[in-house]
């Protein structure tokens, strides 16, 4: 009974043992396990915060690239006048271009937004401007600064003869301007480049990503743009400054030896001309109206000293509101009426014009004036004191920054004079220029300008060549006026 019992006994403390064992090695696996879950929750807790703080930075960069767009839209109270600005024109053009397109794909990491042009979710169209409206609005800038001989760095920080008239170009905006310059003109739109980069003090990672890659961009630009026009030494010298950047770069050695090589022969290499070749050349005409647009945006007044009024007696109208008569050139006869029509008749008249069916001229865009603006206008006739010949009827021009300077001869168009009335100024620019006789006039809003167009003493078949005239390109705002010709 005794070894049974033992043995029992014995059984039952190795079966106790045997029980602990196990219990005790599940626990230790389980401690283990929740030690690892422990530390994956750690990971996936860092993860996240990671996560958020990145939401938190493209949400800040959202609101800050929303909140100076949105100030830059609080301060437009007249959308016309707004974009008469050639650099607001370019600034919403290039936000277009490149800022709206990244805040779209920042957005969409968070928020489904869509800068399609239709979208099922939208009961609204967007209006996108192309890459060609950028180009476009480029061109015309550069027009401007051709013409006005503006300074690029003012330019750049938009000032325009040291009036602050737009935000201030990125270093983006100045690169695209050289690349469509001459060397001439591109070198100084290189150096505004480069000083627009983020300065050595902004040490922000991304900064420093931009300042280098906007650095090797610009030089890269200042290459192809020296060595198209023949300036060999100045190609090898940024060619040397790009290796120390880009040591590696296979095309910028094999651009270097090329350029070396031409050197050593002391020739230009077939289909690449010199600096003074590939500079656009411009008629002596051009750059005399030119000179003269370029002086009549600097001064004021006309420059007419002899300004008097007239009054006659043949009409009640001219009875009681004398012509205040400036003349300017007495052969050929040209004449400036002031005040012809009050701020609030010209007012009026500008609600009566409209969009001209025809294709537009390189100098203007025409525009059509309604019956009644035609009947409102037919009283020009005796301000002018004419007494044989007919008014033709009134045509509607637009002179924008957009439109190019065209000489018109008006030999063609079988008229003894020419009327010009300005309904509404530019805010700069936009004078009418005779070259032959060195005249330039800025026709104030309401005023007329009258001039013959025939030889004094001649046929009326002599066309008086120093008639020809020209609209200056309008630096600021928009110039609208009204045509028409003496039969």
């Amino acid at each position: 009974m005794q070894m049974p019992m033992a043995f029992s006994v014995l059984w039952l403390i190795l079966l106790f043992l045997l029980t602990e064992t196990v219990v005790g090695a599940d626990f230790a696996r389980g401690e283990e396990q929740l030690e690892a879950l422990l530390a994956t929750e750690t990971q996936l807790i860092d993860e996240l915060r990671d996560y958020i703080e990145r939401l938190e930075f493209q949400l800040g960069e959202i609101q800050r690239e929303t909140s100076a767009i949105a100030e830059i839209h609080s301060q437009v109270d007249n959308a016309e006048q707004y974009m008469g600005n050639p650099l607001n024109v370019l600034g919403i053009l290039k936000r277009f271009e490149s800022v709206w397109p990244r805040l779209e794909q920042q957005a969409n990491k968070t928020l489904l937004i869509s800068l399609e042009e239709t979208s099922p979710d939208k009961d609204f169209t967007l209006t996108l401007p192309s890459e060609e409206d950028y180009e476009q609005s480029l061109s015309h800038l550069l027009h401007l600064q051709s013409v006005y001989e503006l300074d690029p760095n003012s330019l750049s920080l938009g000032l325009v003869n040291g009036l602050k008239l737009g935000s201030a170009m990125s270093w983006g905006d100045c690169l695209e301007m050289a690349r469509k310059s001459d060397f001439s003109v591109a070198r100084f739109w290189l150096e505004s480049a480069l000083e627009k980069l983020p300065s050595t003090s902004e040490n922000s990672t991304e900064s420093q990503r931009e300042r280098e890659s906007g650095r090797v961009h610009i030089l890269e630009a200042a290459l192809n743009i020296e060595y198209r026009a023949g300036e060999l030494a100045r190609a090898l010298a940024t060619a040397e400054e790009l290796l120390v950047l880009l040591p590696m770069n296979k095309n910028i050695q094999k651009a270097k030896k090329k350029i070396e090589k031409a050197m050593a022969k002391k020739e230009l290499p077939k289909g690449i001309r010199s600096k003074s070749k590939t500079k656009k050349t411009k008629s002596a005409e051009q750059l005399l109206i030119e000179e003269l647009c370029r002086g009549a945006t600097q001064e004021s007044t006309t420059g007419s000293r002899f300004g008097h009024c007239e009054l006659k007696g043949n009409t009640p109208w001219l009875l009681l509101q004398p012509s205040k008569l400036e003349p300017l050139s007495s052969d050929p006869y040209i004449m400036l009426h002031h005040d012809v029509l009050t701020p609030s008749e010209s007012a009026q008249l500008l609600e009566l014009i409209d969009e001209d069916d025809t294709k537009g001229v390189g100098g203007y865009q025409p525009l059509k004036l309604s019956k009644l603006a035609q009947k409102k206008l037919r009283r020009i006739r005796h301000l002018l004191g004419l007494k044989t010949g007919d008014l033709g009827p009134w045509t509607g021009r637009r002179h924008g920054h957009e439109h190019t300077t065209k000489l018109e001869d008006g030999s063609q168009l079988g008229n003894v004079a020419r009327v010009m009335l300005n309904l509404q100024a530019a805010g700069m620019g936009g004078a009418v220029v005779f070259p032959q006789l060195e005249l330039g006039v800025n026709v104030p809003r309401g005023s007329l300008l009258h001039w013959h167009t025939r030889s004094a003493g001649g046929s009326s078949s002599d066309w008086d060549y120093r008639s020809g005239q020209a609209v200056c390109p309008v630096l600021l705002g928009i110039q609208l006026s009204a045509w028409t010709g003496l039969n």
